[in-house]
C-alpha cells in the first residue's frame, strides 16, 4: 500500500485544499508535491488523527473497520455495494457542487479526508481495483478501537453434533484397496458405498490420492511404493497430507460440485484455488472449538467481502445457468445461490469430510445449522499436524475358524488394506470391516503374485496370532486342490407332462435358455435367462409363469 503523501501527491489543489479544511488545517501551499508533503505531515499527527476519527460518522468508522479486517484494503467494488460509491466528479463540477459538505456515502467522506485511496493491483483474480488505507495512516489507526471481529455470530451448543474425525484417511485406505482389487475398472458406485464412511467424499478422496501420488490417473491404480508409505505413516501426519493437499489442490472445482449450477460450453469461469484459500481465510478469526452460525458468517460474507471470487466483484461476467430450471443466475441477486451455496458447500463438505469442522443443528434457533472448527483445523493455517493419541492395537483383527475377517477401524490401515487384497468384501458396521476368505479372493490375490505361504504371513502379521487351526488347514487344501465347491443360483421350471418339455428343447428360441435335465418334468434355468425364455415360449404358444405358493401345478 502507498504512504500517504504519494496519495495526496495524485490529487489536484483544490482536493488539497478540500482536504485541510476538513481536518481544521490551513490551505496548503507551494508546489503540489511541497503541499502534499506538508499537509501529510500534519493529518500523521496522532492527537489530531484520533480527534478526526473520534469525529467520524458511525458509517464511516465501519468503512474503516471493514478495511482494517481485510489488512487495510479491500474491492472497492465490495466497499462500494455496502457502503456507497464515491461520485465521479471533474474539479469544476466537486468545486461547484461541493459534495464534501452533504457525503452522499461513507466512502466520500473518507475519500474527500483523504483517509482512502485507490489503485489497481494484481490478484489471482486478476487486475481489481481496491480502497486502501494509506500505510501510514494504518499504523497510527488505535487498532482497540478499530477491532477485528470473525464474521458471523457465535451459536448456542447443539445437543448433539457430527464429526468426521480420521474418517477421509479410513476411505481414502479402502478406496486404495480397490483401486488395488480392480486397477482401471474402479467405480465409486454401489459396490463400494457400502464401505465408504463418507461415499459422498469418495470423488474428492480419489482425486486427492492421485494428487499426492498414491495413485496414478491413466490407468488408475494405486502406485505400490507410495501408497505403502502414505498408510504406514502415523494417521496424524498422512490425514494432514490429505488435509492440505486439498487445501492447495487448483484442479479441484467447489463451485463445480453443486448440484444445481450448469457452466456454458466455454467451462466454469471461477478459480477454484484463489476463492477456497480466501474462504479459509474468512474463517481463520474464528475461534476454534466454537459453535457458530453458519448463515450469520454466509451473510456476513455477503455484506463485507460479497465478490471473494469475483475479478473486479462484477456479478454480471459469468453465464452460469440453474440446472434445474435453466434460469441465467447473474447480477447480485443471485448471489446466494452460487456464492452462497459455495460457502456452504464448503464448509458442510470438504472442511468436515477432511475433519476440520464439525456440524449440528443450533437447539435455540428452531435447528439453523452451526458449524465449529476443530483443533484439527489448525493444520490449515499452520501446517501444525495434530497429535493422534489413539493407541493402535497390535491385534486387533479377528480370525474365525469360518473364514470371517473383522478388521476394527483403529487398526492399522496398511492391514486391511493387505487383507482387503486376499479375501472378500462383506461390509463394514459399529465394529469395523468384515471380509471372509473364499477360493475366488484366494485366486485373485494369486493373480496378484501372492503365495498360499505369504497370504497366511500376511494374515498372521495383521491379526497378531496364529491362524486357527481350521483355517490353517482350509488354506493349505485350496494350496493342494483349489476350490472344491461352488453355489450357484438356479431356477427350476417344472412343466405338467414331458411332451412340453420336449416343445421347448425342440424349439431353437427356447432350447438356448434351457440347462441340465433334472427329470422327467424338470430343466434347470439360471435367473438371467427366465425373461427371455418365458417370451419366446409366448412366441411359441406356451405360456409360463413363476411358481407362487398359493397356486401350484
Amino acid at each position: 500500500m502507498r504512504r500517504l503523501q504519494q496519495i495526496l501527491q495524485d490529487h489536484d489543489p483544490g482536493h488539497l485544499r478540500i482536504a485541510a479544511d476538513l481536518w481544521g488545517l490551513d490551505p496548503p501551499t507551494g508546489s503540489a508535491a511541497a503541499a502534499a508533503e506538508a499537509l501529510a505531515q500534519e493529518m500523521l499527527d496522532e492527537r489530531r488523527l484520533t480527534e478526526i476519527l473520534e469525529a467520524l460518522r458511525p458509517e464511516a468508522r465501519a468503512v474503516l473497520r471493514t478495511l482494517l479486517d481485510g489488512g487495510g484494503a479491500a474491492p472497492l467494488a465490495d466497499l462500494e455495494r455496502r457502503y456507497g460509491p464515491i461520485r465521479p466528479m471533474g474539479p469544476a463540477r466537486r468545486d461547484r457542487e461541493k459534495p464534501w459538505r452533504e457525503p452522499s456515502s461513507a466512502l466520500e467522506d473518507l475519500w474527500y479526508r483523504g483517509l482512502l485511496g485507490r489503485a489497481f493491483a494484481d490478484t489471482s483474480l486478476g487486475p481489481q481495483e481496491f480502497g486502501f488505507l494509506p500505510s501510514d495512516i494504518l499504523s497510527l489507526l488505535p487498532v482497540t478501537a478499530l477491532p477485528s471481529a470473525p464474521l458471523g455470530e457465535p451459536a448456542a451448543s447443539p445437543r448433539a453434533a457430527r464429526g468426521a474425525g480420521f474418517a477421509a484417511l479410513e476411505d481414502a485406505a479402502t478406496i486404495l484397496a480397490a483401486l488395488r482389487r480392480r486397477p482401471r475398472k474402479i467405480a465409486l458406485g454401489p459396490h463400494l458405498i457400502p464401505l465408504l464412511i463418507h461415499p459422498e467424499s469418495a470423488e474428492l478422496i480419489l482425486h486427492l490420492l492421485v494428487q499426492l501420488g498414491c495413485a496414478k490417473a491413466r490407468p488408475l491404480q494405486p502406485e505400490p511404493e507410495r501408497a505403502r508409505r502414505f498408510l504406514e505413516a502415523p494417521r496424524s501426519s498422512s490425514w494432514a497430507e490429505l488435509l492440505l493437499a486439498w487445501r492447495d489442490s487448483p484442479a479441484w472445482n467447489e463451485l463445480a460440485r453443486l448440484p444445481h449450477l450448469q457452466a456454458p460450453r466455454s467451462g466454469w469461469p471461477n478459480e477454484p484455488l484463489a476463492a477456497r484459500k480466501t474462504i479459509l481465510e474468512f474463517l481463520r478469526p474464528i475461534p476454534v472449538g466454537t459453535w457458530w452460525d453458519l448463515e450469520s458468517f454466509v451473510s456476513a460474507v455477503r455484506d463485507v467481502h460479497p465478490g471473494f471470487q469475483r475479478p473486479g466483484g462484477d456479478f454480471d461476467a459469468w453465464y452460469l445457468r440453474d440446472r434445474f430450471t435453466g434460469v441465467f443466475l447473474r447480477g447480485f441477486e443471485s448471489w446466494d445461490r452460487i456464492e452462497g451455496a459455495l460457502l456452504r458447500s464448503l464448509i458442510a463438505g470438504p472442511l468436515f469430510w477432511l475433519g476440520a469442522v464439525e456440524l449440528a443443528a443450533d437447539s435455540g434457533v428452531a435447528g439453523r445449522p452451526v458449524f465449529r472448527l476443530t483443533q484439527s483445523a489448525r493444520a490449515i493455517y499452520q501446517e501444525v499436524v495434530p497429535r493422534d493419541d489413539t493407541p493402535t492395537p497390535r491385534s486387533g483383527i479377528r480370525l474365525t475358524a469360518e473364514a470371517r475377517i473383522t478388521v476394527p477401524r483403529e487398526a492399522p490401515l496398511a492391514h486391511r488394506y493387505q487383507i482387503s487384497r486376499v479375501s472378500t468384501w462383506l461390509g463394514r458396521d459399529q465394529a469395523g470391516f468384515h471380509f471372509v476368505l473364499t477360493p475366488s479372493s484366494l485366486e485373485h490375490a494369486a493373480r496378484q503374485g501372492l503365495k498360499p505361504d505369504q497370504i497366511r504371513d500376511l494374515l498372521e502379521l495383521a491379526s497378531g496370532r496364529p491362524l486357527p487351526a481350521p483355517l490353517a488347514k482350509a488354506l493349505d487344501r485350496w494350496a493342494h486342490r483349489g476350490a472344491e465347491g461352488k453355489a450357484s443360483q438356479t431356477l427350476v421350471l417344472r412343466v405338467r407332462d414331458a411332451s412340453a418339455l420336449e416343445g421347448l428343447r425342440r424349439n431353437r428360441a427356447t432350447a438356448r435358455y434351457l440347462g441340465d435335465r433334472l427329470g422327467p418334468l424338470e430343466v434347470r434355468i439360471r435367473p438371467q435367462d427366465w425373461e427371455p425364455l418365458r417370451s419366446a415360449a409366448a412366441r411359441a404358444g406356451i405360456l409360463l409363469d413363476l411358481h407362487d405358493a398359493a397356486d401350484g401345478l
